[in-house]
């Protein structure tokens, strides 16, 4: 976001937190001046919790990429739920923490989806490039959701088959040192010298603007952190077979739910 967009974001998010800070039914609004500034909110009545932004094109665009790849299959939306829930009670679900936002959690999920022998989904954009063109206006960009078929995967995996192998995929088989995500071309792509990604701890490319959406990650604790979750979770639920090992039996309760 160019700095005078941000700062304008900035202005009118703080103005936006002021208000919320007003009403009774909205908790803890946070203001983060990051690359892309939002106020994060709870609604106490749903308690569904919120990222609000503002001055963002690329973000009504990959909003509609990633409720497209949840129409297409309909295993994408509880694998996606289940993971922020686990990242969320593990702690490592925080960028203002120096953690992981939800964004890349879900860019994390569906690279997993599309890299497996059989994948689960295709790159979207690679198979229907006419409707996610970067230089679409605004306005046509939720229309061509109509054009876009569900997929027929191969593959049979459940819910919990595919839970188990991807905190495996990230705790053994992805190499963090040398490989960005990449859902716009499905596969790994070579880490490079640039600047985006030179010693970055982990690197989740965005598929419209290809900057690294994981760039809050960046002290090396934090990684450790984050991968020994990966690994002990791996571990736990490979062995006992249950949600309630590696998340609080509520939260677990909730996605067998959906």
């Amino acid at each position: 976001m160019p700095m005078n967009q941000r700062s304008e974001a900035c202005h009118i998010l703080g103005l936006i937190q002021q208000l919320f800070y007003r009403l009774s039914y909205i908790d803890r609004p946070q203001l983060i001046r990051a690359k892309v500034p939002i106020v994060k909110f709870r609604d106490k009545v749903s308690g569904v919790e919120f990222d609000l932004n503002v001055n963002n094109v690329v973000g009504i665009r990959n909003t509609f990429l990633l409720r497209s790849y949840a129409s297409t299959e309909s295993r994408v939306r509880p694998l996606v739920l289940v993971v922020k829930k686990w990242a969320h009670y593990h702690g490592i679900n925080d960028a203002s923490r120096g953690t992981l936002n939800s964004y890349s959690l879900v860019l994390m999920v569906l690279h997993y989806l599309q890299t497996l022998p059989e994948p689960v989904v295709p790159s979207l954009q690679k198979e229907y490039p006419e409707c996610f063109e970067p230089t679409m206006q605004l306005q046509f960009v939720h229309r061509r959701g109509s054009n876009i078929s569900p997929y027929s995967s191969l593959n049979n995996s459940n819910l919990g088959d595919l839970l188990v192998g991807f905190l495996r995929y990230y705790a053994t088989e992805f190499d963090w040192s040398n490989s960005i995500i990449s859902i716009r071309e499905a596969k790994v792509i070579p880490k490079t010298n640039e600047m985006e990604w030179k010693n970055k701890y982990i690197c989740v490319e965005e598929p419209y603007d290809r900057t690294n959406t994981a760039r809050a990650v960046h002290e090396k604790c934090k990684f450790d952190m984050i991968k020994k979750e990966f690994v002990q979770s791996w571990h736990k639920l490979k062995e006992k077979r249950d949600l309630f090992s590696i998340l609080p039996e509520a939260a677990a309760t909730e996605c067998r739910g959906r």
